[in-house]
């Protein structure tokens, strides 16, 4: 051949070599593109996935601090109703307590009649009475079967009020109104007086029964303290 073509030929080569060299290069750049993406995604996914573990993490540590929060107020609620009814046992075994306190007081009581001094005590009774109510004239009432008692009862009460400073003042007993009635529905009158104007305008409630119920209200703190001992928490000792 011809130099030309000599030429043309290497032309030729130098051409071919040059697009395989350029076809290599774009399939190598091809190649790092394509590996540097699927990086990318590993990356991204791996990223992704971490991102939606911890957020399932803390959902599931959130549910868990609410389920936990939860079993704390139930345990709370479960200890305060137990405490309550502690407290109410207690409220209601201290009042049979106190109830049996009372019921012994008031079976006493209606034998407190027959004592020997009960004479003397009515005499006391009407005394404090007329002390009291300071009146010209008083009726004086009591149980049928007291009658007698206080009859002999009236004349030594004036004079002792007479003796303590007291002005002159005129007694009579009531025979027409017996007390039959204590001071709770149903329950008979234990003894003692109850002293009136004639007019019946002004009372004094002396029997046994009201002094009992005065002495109960008056004592009520004194008597659960020797029971049950001081309170602790108590500010007031008026129950």
């Amino acid at each position: 051949g011809s130099p030309s073509h000599a030429h043309t030929t290497m032309n030729e080569k130098d051409v071919s070599k040059q697009i395989d060299n350029m076809v290599s290069f774009i399939l190598q750049e091809a190649k790092e593109k394509a590996s540097e993406l699927s990086l990318k995604a590993e990356e991204e996914f791996n990223i992704e996935k971490l991102r939606m573990v911890e957020a399932e993490k803390l959902k599931i540590r959130a549910e868990y601090e609410r389920k936990e929060k939860q079993v704390e107020i139930q345990k709370r609620i479960a200890f305060s109703n137990e405490i309550n009814a502690s407290r109410l046992k207690i409220l209601k075994a201290r009042d049979a307590v106190l109830s049996s306190v009372v019921e012994e007081a008031t079976t006493r009581l209606k034998n407190a009649s027959h004592a020997p001094e009960y004479p003397t005590l009515i005499e006391n009774l009407i005394q404090q009475g007329l002390t009291v109510m300071k009146e010209k004239k008083i009726v004086v009432r009591c149980r049928e079967e007291d009658k007698s008692i206080v009859k002999s009862a009236i004349p030594k009460a004036v004079n002792a009020f007479k003796k303590a400073g007291g002005k002159d003042v005129e007694v009579n007993i009531d025979e027409s109104k017996f007390i039959t009635q204590g001071n709770t529905v149903g329950s008979a009158c234990s003894g003692g007086v109850i002293l009136t104007t004639p007019d019946s305008k002004i009372m004094l409630n002396n029997t046994l029964d009201q002094r009992l119920d005065i002495a109960l209200t008056q004592q009520l703190p004194a008597v659960k303290a020797g029971l049950f001992g001081r309170s602790e928490t108590r500010v007031f000792i008026d129950n």
